[in-house]
């Protein structure tokens, strides 16, 4: 019997240990904070454990016969109903739907649906009649309500007039929807009621974003589904709850009528409305397309805020751009990335969602920017860039637009670290942003949650105007559940990034958004050939792996693709003049040298797990939701300090305390498990 081979120094940094490993090694996002600060933290935390039980989290409305109409038709369409509400009137909830607006305006997370028909129509329509043409473009929106997040609210509002509205924003309505819609108008009777509001719900079961929470029973178990024994009044509230929801008819749709802990809304302050509502407005009034930078400590509601902006500014303009600076709370894209997006369709939910196909990306392997500041920044430059050449002074958009409404104005989120090292990089992002607007969150409560004062380089720039600065206030994280970290967050978009299909960017209709049914392990790896694709080879990120220990730290690991940027003709923008790479003179894969690949010349592809490798064939065996195309893409293959949870990567459908695969847990390479663990 030959004796165990010792791990390589590479293979205990890299590899995992346990099956637990992602939740003992994830770094929490930016440690580097003052001791004291850490420690206020963490007692603002540990009193957020604390169950919460938030009375406004109730919906102002009451379901009943009279406004809530059930669809019982064909099969492929039972799950469907009317919703008729008065102005001010909210429906809270928790779950997953598709929201189409038929008449009056709704508010979801600062973005205004208006109706298809107006008042002047109701008034006209006559019984038994077409109510909704087939020209009308009736557009659904999917919206995710998750506890891990504020619940989504749906309010009624006032009509506003004279609005802008644009097209292809959602789900087109198609024409067997909307003849099933129009009889149910008829027979409902909603249009003779005086409604204020009239919407459409249907079930998005179909999507399988609901199989997230079987991943992992004891992280992710019911962030969607309601627990109908949650109630702070079980007594008195659970029948008459039910029996609520019951009317709707909607799967993985739970409405709150009751307090149930764990739940919370967000409720939008004075300064988030006037600061919103001041960029919207200079949207419109400048000459160039506004740039808003959004700063502050973390857990401030940063990300929160830029959604709600997001959401607001597409009231007035068709697009906006957006670039996510925290590369551990990425907003569009996998953690540890950097990206620039164009958006233009509201969006009404959290972060692992929402997923998108980037305008460009870089990738930059950490949670955190602190251990390559200089590249982290150098990204950030160039997507300014990207942004200012191409989107705000663009042929097609920008300066160069017609009509003034048609200019894309840019949001940036900045990270959540404002000392030492992350004051710097903050400092330096807003030097080459040039922001006209900056938004900056401060707290009455929590002093270490503010920034210091800004330097006068910064207010008042040489030869610039300066930006206007509104002061947004932090949500009071003593208000807010703690019970899922930013680890847990990372995690989600990572579960919901490699078990995402390409339905889910196109948004097509009754096809699998998500596959959490088929766990990773039996899904087919696209096998990527390293002597006729990588003609970069392999960069690692953080520290030198020698040749012989490379496929050790590469296997099982998560990576970044990377590809050359190409013109719109599809040839190189740069051609690299420089020595050949190993690859091109034989089997072996070249190790690229620091620098890492400079982002004029690549942009980030998408993350791949490598289940395997099979140096007799030199194929790598990658697991990635991207297409074959894309991959084929792949000049470089980066490695970061990015992990994806181990126990994510094995066969969630089946009992795993005894081992993985048939093989007892004593035996499974690179992992080391005891009883407890």
């Amino acid at each position: 019997m030959q004796p165990k081979r010792k791990k390589s120094k590479i293979e205990q940094e890299i590899l995992p240990k346990s099956k637990n490993y992602a939740f003992e090694q994830e770094i929490n996002d930016d440690d580097d904070d003052d001791t004291d600060v850490s420690i206020q933290e963490k007692r603002d935390c540990q009193a957020a454990k604390n169950v919460i039980l938030d009375p406004s989290t109730i919906s102002r409305f009451g379901p009943s016969d009279h406004n809530v109409f059930h669809y019982t038709g064909k099969a492929d369409m039972s799950e469907m109903c009317l919703v008729g509400m008065k102005h001010g009137e909210t429906i809270n909830f928790q779950g997953y739907l598709l929201i189409a607006l038929i008449l009056g305006d709704v508010i979801i997370m600062g973005h205004r649906l208006q109706g298809v028909l107006t008042l002047q129509d109701v008034t006209e329509i006559a019984e038994e009649t077409t109510i909704l043409n087939h020209s009308d473009d009736l557009i659904f929106h999917p919206a995710y309500s998750p506890k891990t997040h504020a619940l989504v609210s749906i309010e009624s509002v006032e009509k506003r007039e004279n609005m802008l509205k644009f097209s292809n924003r959602g789900i087109k309505a198609s024409s067997n929807v909307k003849e099933t819609i129009n009889d149910l108008l008829i027979k409902s009777g909603f249009i003779k009621r005086n409604f204020d509001t009239i919407l459409a719900f249907r079930n998005m079961s179909w999507s399988g974003i609901q199989g997230i929470e079987k991943i992992s029973s004891s992280c992710f178990k019911d962030i969607f589904t309601a627990d109908r024994i949650n109630s702070s009044r079980i007594n008195q509230s659970n029948e008459t709850v039910s029996i609520k929801r019951d009317l709707f008819k909607i799967s993985g749709f739970y409405p709150v009528f009751d307090v149930m802990s764990g739940l919370t809304l967000l409720q939008f302050s004075d300064s988030w409305l006037k600061a919103a509502n001041q960029l919207a407005n200079d949207v419109i009034n400048y000459n160039v397309p506004p740039i808003a930078v959004i700063c502050g400590h973390r857990n401030v509601g940063k990300s929160t805020f830029a959604r709600y902006l997001l959401n607001n500014l597409l009231n007035v303009c068709p697009k906006v751009a957006y670039i996510e600076s925290d590369v551990g709370q990425s907003e569009f894209t996998p953690p540890g990335s950097v990206s620039l997006n164009i958006l233009d369709s509201p969006i009404f939910g959290p972060p692992f969602t929402h997923i998108q196909r980037p305008y460009r990306s870089y990738y930059v392997g950490n949670s955190t920017p602190r251990d390559d500041p200089d590249y982290y920044l150098g990204c950030l430059r160039e997507l300014v860039t990207v942004y200012r050449r191409d989107i705000a002074c663009g042929l097609d958009f920008g300066m160069h637009a017609d009509d003034e409404r048609q200019r894309i104005p840019l949001i940036l989120n900045t990270h959540g670290w404002i000392k030492g090292m992350g004051y710097d990089l903050f400092l330096h992002i807003l030097g080459f942003a040039k922001p006209t607007h900056l938004f900056q969150f401060y707290s009455s409560i929590n002093s270490y949650q503010n920034l210091p004062p800004f330097p006068t380089s910064v207010l008042s720039p040489p030869n610039e105007d300066p930006p206007k600065v509104a002061l947004v206030e932090a949500i009071d994280s003593s208000k807010i559940s703690t019970k899922y970290t930013a680890t847990d967050h990372r995690t989600l978009a990572l579960l919901s990034y490699f078990y995402s299909t390409p339905a889910v960017l196109s948004k097509q209709e009754n096809t699998k958004w998500w596959q959490f049914d088929k766990p990773l392990i039996h899904h087919s790896p696209w096998c990527l050939d390293w002597t006729k694709g990588l003609a970069k080879g392999v960069f690692v990120f953080f520290g030198d792996v020698p040749w012989s220990q490379l496929l050790y730290a590469l296997n099982g690991s998560v990576v970044g693709l990377v590809g050359e940027i190409l013109d719109a003709d599809g040839s190189r923008e740069i051609v690299d003049q420089s020595e050949p790479s190993r690859t091109s003179q034989g089997k072996e894969i070249n190790i690229a040298k620091y620098p890492p690949p400079a982002p004029s010349e690549y942009s980030f592809l998408g993350l791949a797990i490598i289940r395997s490798i099979d140096p007799a064939a030199h194929t790598f065996h990658i697991l990635t939701p991207l297409s074959y195309v894309e991959v084929q893409k792949t000049s470089l293959i980066v490695k970061g300090s990015l992990d994806f949870p181990t126990c994510f990567m094995l066969d969630h459908t089946n009992h795993i305390s005894t081992g993985v695969c048939g093989v007892p847990w004593k035996k499974v390479p690179y992992m080391n498990f005891e009883a407890g663990e």
